[in-house]
Formats: C-alpha cells, sequence, structure tokens
C-alpha cells in the first residue's frame, strides 16, 4: 500500500553537513532489500517501509529510510561502526560471503570510513602470522592461506553456521579467537541511479590475483627459515 506524501512532510531530512534536504520522490521500500534492512534495523520489519530520495543544496542525493507508525512517519538511522557519523540504511555497506554469494548482509560502516579501514587490514592479517597468539591461530591461518580481501569479525560477521572454520581456541585460556574471514562481495546504494555500485573487495597492499600464489609461497618460506621447515610443513599438515 502507498504512503501519501503528505505522511512524510514533517520529516527532518538533512545531509552530511545538516543541510536541509528536498523530498524528490518516495515509495515502498522494495521486499528484497527491506529484509536485509531488518536484520540490523529492526523497526523495518514494520508492515510500512518507505524508501525517500532528497536532494541537497548542492545536488548530493541521500536516500532515507521511514516506517510507519499508528500514521505518523520514523526516520530509521544508524551510525557508524568506524567514524560513529549517523548513517541511514542505504548508507550502509552491504557485503557477502564466498560460501554463500547472494545472501548480503549490511554491516553499519560507511563507503568513505571503509575506504579508510582498507589500508590497515592487510598488514593487521600478517602481524597474525608473524606474531600469532597461539599454535591453534597460527596453524588454521596457515591453512587457510594469503587474505587479500576485506575482513573484520565485528563490521562482516561470519554466520553462525560458518563460525566453525574461523574460530580456534587457545589451548592455554580456552579464549575463543576469531580468524580473518574475508567477504566475496561489497556493494552500496547508489541514491541517484536508484541501483547498487560494486565495491572493491581488496585489501591495500596485498597481492592481486596473478601473485597471490608467488606472494604467499615466499611468506611461508620466511616463516620457515624462522620457525624451521618441519615445524611449519606440520602445522600446514594439521599436526
Amino acid at each position: 500500500m502507498s504512503v501519501p506524501a503528505e505522511a512524510l512532510a514533517g520529516l527532518k531530512l538533512v545531509n552530511a553537513d545538516d543541510e536541509a534536504m528536498t523530498m524528490v520522490s518516495h515509495r515502498v521500500l522494495e521486499e528484497d532489500r527491506k529484509k536485509v534492512f531488518a536484520a540490523v534495523f529492526p523497526d523495518c520489519a514494520a508492515d510500512q517501509v518507505v524508501a525517500i530520495v532528497a536532494k541537497g543544496p548542492s545536488g548530493d542525493m541521500k536516500e532515507f529510510t521511514a516506517v510507519m507508525k499508528g500514521g505518523a512517519a520514523e526516520l530509521v538511522s544508524g551510525s557508524c561502526q568506524i567514524t560513529f557519523e549517523d548513517l541511514t540504511p542505504s548508507d550502509c555497506v552491504e557485503y557477502a560471503f564466498g560460501e554463500a554469494p547472494g545472501q548480503w548482509a549490511l554491516a553499519q560502516v560507511s563507503l568513505e570510513a571503509l575506504e579508510t579501514y582498507r589500508g590497515m587490514k592487510f598488514e593487521a592479517w600478517k602481524q597474525m602470522l608473524e606474531k600469532p597468539t597461539c599454535e591453534a591461530q597460527f596453524r588454521r591461518m596457515l591453512q587457510l592461506g594469503v587474505v587479500t580481501q576485506l575482513y573484520d569479525p565485528q563490521m562482516f560477521p561470519t554466520p553462525e553456521e560458518l563460525k566453525p572454520q574461523y574460530q580456534v581456541t587457545d589451548e592455554r585460556t580456552g579464549k575463543l579467537i576469531s580468524l580473518p574471514h574475508p567477504v566475496k562481495e561489497l556493494r552500496v546504494w547508489n541514491a541517484e541511479k536508484q541501483q547498487y555500485d560494486s565495491i572493491n573487495t581488496h585489501l591495500t597492499g596485498a597481492p592481486t590475483e596473478a601473485e597471490k600464489e608467488t606472494w604467499w609461497t615466499t611468506f611461508v618460506g620466511k616463516l620457515r627459515e624462522e620457525h624451521g621447515d618441519e615445524y611449519i610443513s606440520g602445522l600446514v599438515a594439521g599436526k
């Protein structure tokens, strides 16, 4: 059921600079997007969820999400996990894992924040191998191989059914340690074009697909020199 524009007239639509934006169009939110939103923003499970496209003073476009409650419209918003700035559901980056292609989930992070984060994660992954917390972590990461795509256990949490593949138990403390689980695809909604834009998942500084095998062989070779060939071979074999 459509929602009249008058029902949305009282909403405060502003951009990141707190400048007033003018509603250009509105529609009932598509069911597939509504389902993705509702997993993170429970209000979006409401019967009436509206997508509002608005234009700023400089021509910038933004899509807001509103839910109808008792005949009144309320905006749905969250905050970026990196910058803590306000985000609409449409501002948020969506991700999918290789084990479940096409099963999109929403991360409360903006594209701009994600780009600043991209440069840190490859070095963080290398540190986990060069200075492992425990042998179980070291073993499993050697078996998983080089990680070249974005990952983060808080931002892109692994689904429950896949967690056993990306968790190990520290033998000394009994604590569960999360291992890098790279995303396969990233996308973000383009309010102006009214379609998703694909986002590059590659980590800054990581080898390309063509370089991966050679890079990994060289990297593991350095670990063999440091820890001993027999020890590393044993870990790779699961011993």
